[in-house]
């Protein structure tokens, strides 16, 4: 008992020893001016520097000896005295370009100074083998950031002209921005335009007569101008690139270039540099350079609205911002919407309409049978002389005479029959016109769902790269870190390029099927449409009960009458079987005109009235005793005709309808089985998409949950890399299958109303309030 007390009194004497030794450490920080963000970053930074030298001293940070110049060169310059003359004060942390380039003013140093934060590499040069400040109490953290190295990516993905770059005004005046700018585009083949900024309002007028713009300033603009003039850049469809903050990526920036980890990098090297100064190390001997490594951020959205000429190559090293969903479009479809306006532009409909009105052309052409045939003429005639004189009068040498004719049929079995055989075709265009029309419907909803099936295969795969980037990002930092293998970062690079590859190929799918569907909607190729249904993106209410549908076809009972009824409906609407009913009743009057025109005679009547206008020259006078005709006189007759043999072609021709009729009542019953056979198949398929919906919506879940364990389980070093990819894999492919079952199953239901003939979405309430009664009733009357 003795020896434990004895034991706790030295631990206890050690640690109030080692609290006495412990000494305070006080830190001032200068800025530039105070951001959104600046609290929460010095918090972490405060952070992080007391847990790592909290074994040396007590660091203390005093709300007195932190100090904002507000992009005052005076007050920076102030701001560093007052602390360099502070007794109270260890060590000086200095970040912001205005006070870095104050203090890298000095060559000595009274006590510790850092400099941190954005100095930009072309400002600052140092011999090449220089790796310390080698001065005394200073040291630098740089980064590779620059100009240069902006520019020259910025150029590889897009070449620009002429490029605005937007700088803070205040740079241009303590640092050579524009001979700076213009060494660096001695060596690009392109020209700039140098815009500094204080407000928003610099930017009026500036975006003129450029094609590109590198965001380098604005940072200390308030939040909402961030947004504004990022707004105005992509107003103007001007692809932009940016490396200042990762927000900018956020507000529409196109291209960000921002450092993987930056803030932990930083933090981590000011607090192994205080822990140098508290531990008596002299700052000139630290490192300067903090190689950091970087990351491209792609805004998918200005991408799209911008109508950025994207290098599908460029993917590869890009990481995807942004809701790929947000395609800017110039009008949104449901499928009603693709099925009214196709009713109204394809130009196939309007080509086969035509032929209605053909048919109906051929009904006017036989009634004109019917109509009067009025034929007029007039001529002037001479003769020989010699035959004029001895003609009595009746051939003068010079006459000139008119005549009209008038013919009527009072009656023909053949232009009779032909009126109504005309008529029954005409009937049967109508209905061939309306079975094309819904098959134009239905090819119009394959084009519309394949088009949704195939905008969700490239969000999903737009998806997958982003996961397949992250997993990526975490093999590096465990390889970083020891704990995995290279072999599992060169694996997720291959795994990368792959799924690069499978959005590349799914964005061009989409694309195509849109160019497709504005073929079938007559709209320009380039013209810009979103696609959407309702019941599956947005919740929308089923007004025609699906479910319930559904229901009625999973109970065996109900299933045997619903498929007895929905054959009726099919065979009832069809509109096929129409227009072979239609060419059946043709038949069979045509059987009866060859009949009926053996014994039906054909009735006309004639008429005409002719009238000598000139007589002259010789034989133009009647000789004396001879009565003198009228000069104008008619004639009218009755005619009937009745062929009696007319080379046996009319009994051919009626054996021939009767071929005909009998070909197209086979065609009839053949119809009417390949109908109740659809409608069989379709039910059931209906039911098999509607049970593999719900069973993918499970898997789907399922497999999220466990890629999301999978990913934990990887980066804690608990797996290896096959079973995270094995896990991501399931996770996309059980969502293509989620996909392609929704979609699929709304265009069954689409086919299955084709086979009725009837589209619920083209019919009145009413009309489909009665169509549901009539199957209720149906359902509920005994079996027979």
């Amino acid at each position: 008992m003795k020896n434990l007390i004895l034991a706790f009194l030295i631990v206890m004497g050690f640690n109030i020893a080692h609290a006495q030794s412990t000494k305070k450490f006080s830190v001032a920080i200068l800025a530039d001016k105070n951001i959104t963000d600046t609290e929460h970053i010095l918090e972490r930074l405060k952070s992080e520097i007391k847990s790592v030298v909290a074994q040396e001293a007590k660091i203390v940070f005093s709300s007195e000896n932190l100090l904002l110049n507000d992009l005052d060169l005076n007050k920076a310059k102030s701001n560093f005295q007052t602390v360099l003359n502070d007794n109270n004060v260890d060590l000086i942390l200095s970040f912001g370009a205005l006070n870095n380039y104050v203090i890298a003013q000095n060559k000595e140093f009274s006590k510790p100074v850092i400099l941190f934060g954005v100095i930009n590499d072309d400002f600052i040069s140092f011999p090449e083998n220089q790796t310390t400040s080698e001065i005394s109490n200073l040291t630098y953290i740089l980064t590779p950031k620059s100009y240069e190295k902006d520019l020259k990516e910025f150029r590889e993905l897009y070449p620009y002209k002429r490029i605005g770059i937007i700088v803070d005004k205040y740079l241009t005046e303590i640092y050579p921005v524009n001979s700076t700018l213009d060494k660096i585009f001695n060596n690009i083949n392109a020209d700039y335009k140098l815009i500094p900024i204080t407000t928003l309002s610099d930017v009026n007028g500036m975006l003129d007569e450029i094609d590109a713009v590198y965001v380098s300033g604005g940072m200390f603009l308030p939040q909402n101008d961030q947004k504004q003039l990022i707004q105005e850049i992509n107003d103007k469809n001007l692809p932009s690139f940016s490396s200042i903050d990762d927000k900018f990526a956020e507000y529409g920036v196109l291209a960000t270039s921002v450092p993987v980890n930056n803030l932990d990098q930083f933090f981590r090297r000011i607090a192994l540099n205080i822990e140098a100064a508290v531990t008596g190390s002299n700052l000139s001997e630290l490192p300067i350079y903090l190689d950091i490594d970087t990351k491209l951020l792609l805004n998918i959205e200005t991408a799209f609205s911008i109508d950025f000429p994207l290098k599908y190559s460029s993917l590869i090293n890009t990481n995807i911002i942004g809701d790929a969903d947000k395609i800017p479009f110039q009008k949104k479809y449901y499928i009603n919407d693709v099925i009214y306006q196709l009713l109204e532009e394809n130009i196939n409909l309007k080509a086969d309409k035509l032929d209605v009105s053909l048919a109906t052309q051929e009904v006017k052409l036989a009634k004109s049978e019917y109509l009067p045939n009025v034929t007029t003429s007039v001529s002037g005639t001479h003769i020989d002389p010699d035959l004029a004189e001895v003609s009595n009068g009746s051939n003068p040498e010079f006459s000139t005479s008119g005549n009209i004719n008038v013919e009527q049929v009072l009656f023909s079995e053949q232009a009779s029959g032909n009126i109504k055989i005309q008529k029954e075709l005409e009937n049967a265009s109508k209905e061939n016109y309306n079975a094309v029309e819904k098959d134009a419907i239905l090819d119009a909803g394959i084009i519309f769902y394949n088009s949704l099936i195939a905008k969700a295969n490239y969000l999903i795969n737009d998806e997958n790269l982003r996961v397949t980037r992250k997993n990526y990002e975490i093999a590096q930092q465990n390889y970083s870190a020891g704990e995995t293998g290279k072999s599992d970062v060169l694996r997720w690079k291959s795994e990368l390029a792959v799924a690069t590859q499978n959005l590349v190929s799914t964005f061009t799918n989409f694309k195509q099927s849109i160019n497709s569907l504005n073929q079938t909607l007559n709209n320009p190729i380039e013209y810009k449409i979103d696609i959407k249904h309702s019941l599956v993106d947005e919740n929308v209410k089923d007004e025609f009960n699906y479910k319930g549908l559904i229901q009625l076809i999973d109970d065996p009972i109900l299933r045997s009458k619903l498929l007895r009824y929905l054959e009726k409906v099919a065979i009832e609407n069809a509109h096929e079987l129409k227009s072979l009913q239609y060419n059946i009743a043709a038949s069979e009057r045509t059987q009866k005109l060859y009949q009926r025109s053996k014994f039906l005679p054909t009735v006309a009547l004639q008429g005409g009235y002719n009238h000598t206008f000139t007589r002259d020259g010789k034989g133009s006078s009647y000789p004396t005793g001879f009565a003198t005709p009228p000069d104008g006189y008619y004639n009218v007759g009755l005619q009937v005709s009745l062929p009696i043999f007319n080379k046996n072609q009319r009994n051919l021709n009626r054996q021939k309808s009767f071929i005909q009729k009998d070909q197209l009542l086979k065609r009839k019953e053949n119809t009417e089985s390949i109908i109740r056979q659809n409608v069989n198949d379709i039910v059931y398929s209906l039911l098999s998409l509607y049970t593999n919906i719900e069973l993918s919506k499970l898997s789907t879940e399922a497999a999220k949950e466990s890629l999301e364990l999978m990913q934990i389980s990887y980066s804690n070093g608990a797996i290896g890399i096959t079973s995270l990819i094995d896990a991501q894999q399931a996770y996309f492919q059980a969502q293509q299958q989620q996909a392609s079952a929704g979609y699929n199953f709304y265009l069954t239901l689409l086919q299955m109303e084709r086979i009725l003939s009837y589209y619920f979405f083209l019919n009145a309430d009413v009309d489909n309030q009665n169509f549901i009664s009539n199957l209720q009733n149906y359902l509920l009357k005994p079996t027979n």
